[in-house]
């Protein structure tokens, strides 16, 4: 009997979840007046949308420039001149036709053997040894760089951040307020966010690098090529840390969105690798 007391006294009635709601609704509205406060907006070319932000390009550029160090210190970097003047010549084309070009981009070789590559922002990008052994082309390289270069044109990492300091702001206030429910929810919303996010960044990143490499004269066609060369490693390999189908998750997916942006038009395969939610992108 008293087991049953207890159990309907955590049961949440129809007017706790009025209340609930009410109150994560205030403290929604809450949070986004404390953001609007500093944020300013601005027409993104590599999304073709008006984005509201935190991080003006002066913020970004130091950010970036904070964890490059970080990245360099923890790494060591490839020395090799000509692998780098390669590569730096192949990140000049892309960026001459890319839609920012209020960064300066730099290129490096991180000396790991890893099949990964991964761009900062600010305009850093970072290749692994591992991936530059397995790529034989400039327009497989061209491939890689490209999409990294997407991802700082579309300001993913910052939109991320911009996120993840929004969360931050709801927790405290959740918490703070005493609503364990309210915080639990925050964290559950703000998780589900971020994996939606990371993929939706990937096939947007995907369809940039198609754009980029056709206007600097390369073969788009090398992006399905790399893709491929990462699904056949990854079968080889248990993922590490850095792997690079932890960083950039549903290659089997950007196979299909790639197919799509270069052709204009689905087709059976690409069709069957795509997911429901991909589909809906179109």
């Amino acid at each position: 009997m008293s087991s049953r007391r207890k159990s309907q006294g955590h049961r949440v009635t129809g007017s706790q979840e009025e209340d609930f709601c009410g109150f994560f609704v205030c403290l929604c509205v809450f949070v986004t007046l404390c953001l609007s406060s500093c944020t300013y907006s601005e027409f993104n070319l590599a999304t073709g949308q008006e984005e509201t932000l935190i991080y003006n390009t002066e913020k970004e550029e130091k950010i970036g420039a904070s964890v490059a160090v970080q990245m360099e210190k923890e790494f060591k970097m490839v020395q090799d001149y000509e692998e780098n003047q390669r590569l730096q010549r192949i990140l000049d084309r892309i960026v001459d036709v890319c839609d920012r070009k209020d960064l300066v981009y730099t290129v490096r070789i991180i000396d790991k053997d890893e099949m990964n590559a991964v761009s900062l922002p600010g305009g850093y990008v970072y290749l692994f040894q591992g991936l530059m052994d397995k790529l034989e082309t400039d327009d497989e390289l061209a491939a890689v760089i490209a999409h990294e270069v997407g991802h700082i044109t579309a300001r993913h990492a910052m939109k991320r951040l911009q996120a993840a300091h929004g969360y931050t702001i709801l927790q405290i206030l959740t918490i703070a307020a005493d609503e364990p429910q309210a915080a639990y929810g925050v964290a559950v919303g703000f998780e589900n966010v971020f994996l939606a996010y990371s993929r939706q960044d990937e096939f947007q990143a995907d369809k940039l690098s198609v754009k980029y490499m056709t206007l600097a004269g390369y073969q788009p066609e090398a992006i399905l090529t790399v893709l491929g060369k990462l699904q056949e490693e990854q079968r080889k390999r248990a993922p590490s840390r850095i792997a690079y189908f932890r960083t950039h998750p549903y290659v089997q997916e950007r196979k299909g969105v790639v197919k799509k942006e270069i052709t204009g038009r689905l087709d059976f395969e690409g069709y069957l690798n795509l997911t429901g939610q991909e589909k809906d992108l179109y």
